[in-house]
């Protein structure tokens, strides 16, 4: 099987690595790529979709969509209409992420719990309902914003004042919301539309500090399992939201065959959807899938063709846990500016090296990134505390300067 990765993060590079113990596969490629998944595979530039498409028809059986980019931008709709095989949702089911405004109403409307929301299309309107309902905790702009696109407010005034910020960088709507108190915690499933296969919980860490402290982030770790998961909560989820979200989507006529993540709330009245991937999460992918010890290659072949098979799914994870630490640009996510240096990849024994952007200098002799998340290590364990001690120490062993990285991912569990 021959097999295209739609991205250039550590998230597709999860993939590939996952795809290349696949023993049905026998080449892989990714568009864009970057220079540290070249070892696995093929790495090919993007113009156009039609030139994607070309390719594909001649190189490729099956096509899977890392980036939400190809989603929104069209890509998955010209691989579809060309016969490909797409492990990706269509534009119109693909706006239950890139559009929060459509995501919030689905989940109205099939009755999946969630938090209170109003959408406003300018800023008078954002005016009115602030006045009447001070309960308006979160601001989030409707597009896809790579993690970034969501302000916390404590008063009215804040809220106004990020309303207008959203409204001149993305422009109508912008979405106003409670904000849920509880742990937090994202379950991901692969569907073909009518079956779905549970692709395990996880946790994300967004913020930039330890103990949760400082901004808002695109993840700068995961575990997964989540180490709260209860056989009752896992129940509760899949009866309360999973089902429902698939159902949801059927019974809307939207086409939708491929990964769904839900990122969860859990409140004191049970959990609650706070936002809706059409894709794998970063950095959860990197920790779902060094966990996977199953034919990933022959399980989204049967995703993509509409032949899912429910039954026995789980076996494909085991009983262990993973941990990865996302290293990041200094500065990340306010100022960019930093020059990092990451030597010493080859001296890593415990984990999975997982690049972000990477290209490779010839002059120096090392890699060179753009962004501000550079890498990801992912380590598996028996336990989840041996899973961070293997990560953590490989860390250790790196050469680093004007980076960042969290030192306590997974350590309160």
């Amino acid at each position: 099987m021959k097999i295209l990765v739609l991205g250039s993060g550590a998230r597709e590079h999860a993939l590939i690595h996952a795809l290349a113990r696949s023993p049905s596969v026998h080449k892989l490629f990714a568009c864009p790529g970057n220079d540290g998944m070249k070892g696995q595979c093929s790495c090919i530039p993007f113009s156009t979709n039609a030139d994607l498409v070309r390719f594909a028809r001649e190189h490729v059986d099956l096509s899977v969509v890392g980036s939400s980019r190809f989603v929104e931008e069209g890509t998955v709709d010209a691989l579809m209409t060309a016969g490909i095989p797409v492990i990706g949702p269509a534009a119109d089911a693909g706006r239950i992420e890139t559009s929060k405004a459509f995501a919030s109403s689905f989940l109205v409307k099939h009755n999946i719990p969630s938090p209170m929301t109003q959408v406003v299309a300018n800023r008078l309107e954002a005016e009115r309902f602030l006045e009447e309902n001070p309960w308006v905790k979160v601001v989030k702009g409707n597009g896809f914003s790579r993690g970034l696109g969501v302000t916390l407010v404590d008063s009215p005034d804040a809220a106004l004042e990020a309303v207008d910020r959203l409204l001149k960088k993305h422009g109508p709507p912008v979405i106003l919301q409670e904000r849920l108190t509880g742990i937090e915690c994202s379950y991901s499933i692969l569907t073909d539309g009518n079956q779905w296969v549970s692709f395990s919980s996880s946790r994300e860490y967004k913020r930039a500090g330890d103990g949760e402290t400082g901004a808002t982030t695109g993840g700068l770790g995961s575990v997964c399992p989540f180490p709260g998961l209860t056989p009752e909560l896992e129940e509760r989820i899949r009866t309360r939201i999973i089902t429902p979200a698939v159902n949801g989507l059927k019974a809307d006529k939207l086409i939708y065959r491929g990964f769904l993540s839900m990122h969860l709330i859990l409140t004191t009245t049970g959990p609650k959807v706070m936002e809706i991937n059409a894709r794998l999460g970063d950095p959860e992918t990197q920790s779902i899938l060094v966990r996977f010890r199953g034919n990933l290659a022959t399980l989204l072949m049967d995703c993509a063709l509409g032949r899912l098979d429910a039954t026995g799914s789980e076996v494909a994870f085991g009983r262990n846990s993973a941990v990865s630490v996302v290293i990041a640009r200094a500065g990340y996510p306010a100022d960019e500016s930093a020059e990092p240096t990451v030597k010493g990849l080859e001296e890593l024994t415990d984990t999975n090296v997982f690049h972000s952007g990477s290209t490779w200098s010839e002059k120096d002799q090392r890699f060179t990134f753009r962004g501000g998340r550079l890498i990801t290590l992912s380590a598996v364990g028996e336990t989840l505390a041996e899973a961070r001690r293997k990560c953590y120490a490989d860390l250790s062993r790196l050469s680093l300067q004007n980076v960042h990285y969290r030192n306590d991912i997974g350590a309160e569990s």
